[in-house]
């Protein structure tokens, strides 16, 4: 069932987004923070007071040891993410959304865990740096084919 999330869950999610993306808290505090099944977390609107919904708005994290963004969060405040970002070049764009994880050559900054994954304006999705290997954090539900950029 969908319950508001707890004040201290909601300060580490907004911790972890500022010190993570350097997302902050001010363009968190207008959302209604919920915490659904499986421990994801959602932002969206006041709870509506006759049905009780699985979900409401977006699924933003999902927590278990620590925080994992989602895609969702990703291109929603990805214009706003400053931290821990890897940039890819077109070719890795269509073989980003095609599922594929990712060896780039050039990463500036981005240190190991999840990052933002972009391409110029453009806030593709979630993935996981090792320093050496960029793994796509994509759902296979949002994977497609691009033939060109």
């Amino acid at each position: 069932m969908l319950t508001k999330l707890n004040k201290e869950r909601i300060k580490l999610v907004m911790e972890y987004c500022l010190e993570r993306f350097g997302i902050s808290h001010q363009h968190l505090d207008n959302y209604v923070w919920y915490i659904g099944s499986k421990n994801r977390i959602y932002i969206g609107p006041n709870e509506l007071e006759r049905i009780r919904p699985e979900s409401i708005g977006l699924c933003i994290f999902r927590i278990d040891k620590s925080p994992k963004p989602t895609t969702n969060f990703i291109q929603l405040f990805g214009h706003l993410i400053t931290k821990n970002v890897i940039e890819i070049n077109g070719k890795e764009v269509i073989d980003f959304c095609g599922g594929k994880d990712l060896k780039p050559k050039l990463v500036k900054g981005a240190t190991s865990g999840f990052v933002a994954v972009k391409n110029g304006n453009r806030s593709i999705g979630c993935g996981h740096w090792n320093y050496t290997l960029l793994k796509n954090q994509m759902p296979k539900s949002k994977f497609c084919k691009i033939n060109f950029l």
